[in-house]
């Protein structure tokens, strides 16, 4: 082609067409500018498709983690209810007397309020998506900030858990330690001990104590702190699930 238009041009000057030659050439340039324009465009098309497709591809693996995660924090914040539930039994029965603490499974009740547990959902898309730098090619603006959204409310989610981890490492365990025995509510718990302990002991006496009542009342504090910080993320997840079904 590029022969072809040499040989006009060649064959115009020869023939002393000048105005006619530079007329050719400015078509030529045109045709060549026009050309690369076209070209241009084509791969900008292209480039918008494959962006379209990688976007799809993101939105539909976004989608799916983030349903998967919300069956497990469903599962969570159930879990989580029933600990505060325990608690709830614990303080009703602090106070009582001993005919009535009899009817309960108290070491078993106390195993079920130390049973919490850090909330640690599957990220592997999300992080991805901010260590490659692909964030950007999720063109919606509500989605991105949602998701900005989503991660917020997990790191206070687990300034919650920390919380709730310091009360029993700090307030709950220490009590326990003195005035419970601990082999006995690990028994309900990951230990499984076979027997209780051989040790007389008897933990009737630390439902009177005004300072256990205080302990579990903390405890029950940070149970439902954690339980209400759980439901945010759930929000959370709803709304990014339902951005994403939009687009999908």
């Amino acid at each position: 082609m590029i022969k072809f238009f040499r040989n006009i041009r060649k064959k115009l000057l020869t023939e002393s067409k000048t105005s006619k030659y530079f007329k050719y050439a400015i078509g030529e340039i045109v045709l060549v500018v026009v050309g690369i324009l076209i070209a241009l465009q084509i791969n900008n098309w292209n480039n918008e498709f494959g962006n379209k497709r990688d976007e799809q591809h993101i939105v539909k693996s976004l989608n799916f983690e983030f349903k998967k995660n919300r069956v497990n924090l469903q599962e969570y914040i159930q879990h989580h209810k029933k600990i505060l539930s325990s608690a709830k039994d614990i303080m009703n029965l602090i106070g009582e007397l001993k005919e009535i603490l009899d009817k309960y499974n108290l070491d078993s009740l106390q195993a079920q309020t130390l049973d919490y547990r850090t909330y640690k959902p599957s990220q592997a898309v999300v992080l991805d998506l901010i260590s490659s730098g692909k964030l950007n090619l999720i063109s919606s603006d509500s989605l991105r900030a949602k998701l900005f959204e989503w991660s917020s409310k997990l790191e206070e989610n687990q300034e919650n858990y920390l919380t709730l981890d310091e009360i029993g490492q700090n307030l709950v365990l220490p009590f326990l330690s003195k005035n419970a025995s601990m082999k006995n509510i690990d028994n309900y718990g990951f230990l499984q001990w076979n027997k209780k302990t051989k040790l007389k002991h008897d933990n009737h006496n630390m439902f009177q104590d005004i300072e256990f009542e205080n302990v579990m009342d903390n405890q029950s504090w940070a149970i439902l702190n954690h339980i209400m910080a759980l439901e945010g993320l759930e929000n959370a997840m709803d709304r990014i699930i339902k951005e994403t079904n939009k687009i999908l």
